[in-house]
């Protein structure tokens, strides 16, 4: 009689997917955690830049700028915020908030950079630092004794409306 053939001895246990493919896995982590990484901070960071440029005191900043005539004498129109705001936005519990802003801005003739420091208490803006300094030192004040006054004027707008503007030419 014929012996039948043994019965195969079972080999050493599979070794699990980590074991065998650790070599492009891990790598792979590492680089989709630091992409991801990367991702979430340039997310925050647009964020806060268009929360900055959206900002009240930002906005006045630019209006006023815009409405400057030493100010667009000096650099031209149009006018631009250039780069992304830097500065800070802070909001108390009891809903006072505080803005502190910087922007370069730029107009066809001249750059600088546009300060203004602003303060929120019910609901009314108050902004006690609004200027521009452009590239030469030359300051540009774009604050006024009376903020409500100033949020409804633009020198420029009524001085071209007059017929009176040096700059209504250059249009």
């Amino acid at each position: 009689m014929i012996q039948p053939p043994p019965i195969p001895a079972h080999g050493p246990p599979r070794s699990g997917w980590w074991r065998r493919h650790w070599r492009w896995a891990m790598p792979l982590a590492v680089v989709l955690v630091m992409g991801m990484t990367a991702g979430v901070v340039i997310w925050s960071v647009l964020r806060w830049s268009e929360a900055a440029r959206e900002s009240p005191p930002m906005r006045e900043a630019l209006r006023r700028a815009g409405c400057s005539i030493e100010l667009v004498e000096a650099f031209g129109e149009p006018l631009q915020a250039e780069s992304m705001p830097l500065g800070s936005m802070q909001t108390a519990i009891n809903g006072q908030r505080d803005v502190g802003l910087t922007v370069a801005l730029e107009g066809p003739h001249a750059h600088g950079r546009l300060f203004v420091k602003g303060t929120r208490s019910d609901d009314v803006w108050d902004y006690p630092v609004m200027y521009v300094l452009a590239e030469d030192k030359q300051t540009f004040d774009l604050t006024a004794l009376d903020d409500d006054e100033a949020a409804h004027e633009c020198a420029l707008q009524a001085c071209r409306d007059r017929g009176e503007c040096p700059l209504a030419a250059a249009l």
